[in-house]
């Protein structure tokens, strides 16, 4: 695990005077965690480094995990962002090109993980986390999710993948692909091993190229 830096490395901005102040405490709060880790800011903080006063940040936000649970929300846009160019990179209506897109969903979960590392922890740490039912609607809501629902669907509609295991598909790909870059990020395993977990549950799938 890297060593956290403190916060005095990052230089308040000029005092904010339009725009959505909203939208700049959650991104402010995303570059203090990106520099520092979660463990390091306040809503003081953030309010100093966006240029307002405690109290206007408390308007949007009543305290620290309420804007972190808000930071933690545009992340997982950013992440299907991530996801969503790099499948852009292969189109085409071919089998070749469903699982191109495929292993791409899975290098950017994994590049996101390994690139963005405090950011990934938040995502899925405490504050981030919702009863079972919760859970389940914004997994179904979530566009990364979406995103590989529909890349799932491409390889079946195109012979891809073994119509029985089709159900099972999405668990088994992202519990796979979250459980490595989860290994690797916290040093458990070398990074090179992340093409052998996607080969992994291509043949789960039983995909046929």
């Amino acid at each position: 695990m890297s060593a956290l830096k403190p916060l005095r490395s990052l230089k308040p901005r000029a005092n904010y005077h339009h725009g959505n102040l909203e939208k700049a405490l959650i991104d402010a709060a995303t570059e203090m965690i990106r520099e520092s880790g979660v463990e390091h800011i306040s809503l003081r903080a953030v309010a100093a480094y966006v240029g307002v006063s405690p109290s206007a940040a408390y308007h949007y936000f009543p305290d620290k995990d309420a804007l972190i649970s808000g930071v933690g929300q545009s992340l997982f846009d950013k992440l299907a962002d991530r996801q969503e160019a790099a499948m852009a990179a292969y189109p085409g209506e071919s089998r070749e090109a469903a699982l191109a897109r495929f292993r791409a969903l899975g290098r950017a979960y994994f590049d996101w993980g390994n690139t963005e590392t405090n950011l990934f922890r938040l995502m899925f740490g405490v504050f981030c986390s919702l009863d079972q039912k919760d859970a389940l609607a914004a997994r179904d809501e979530s566009r990364a999710w979406i995103l590989l629902q529909r890349s799932l669907d491409d390889l079946a509609d195109r012979g891809a993948i073994n119509p029985a295991l089709r159900p099972y598909g999405e668990i088994l790909a992202w519990s796979a692909v979250h459980g490595a870059t989860s290994l690797i990020v916290e040093g458990h395993l070398p990074k090179d091993v992340f093409e052998s977990i996607l080969d992994a549950i291509e043949i789960s799938l039983g995909v046929v190229k």
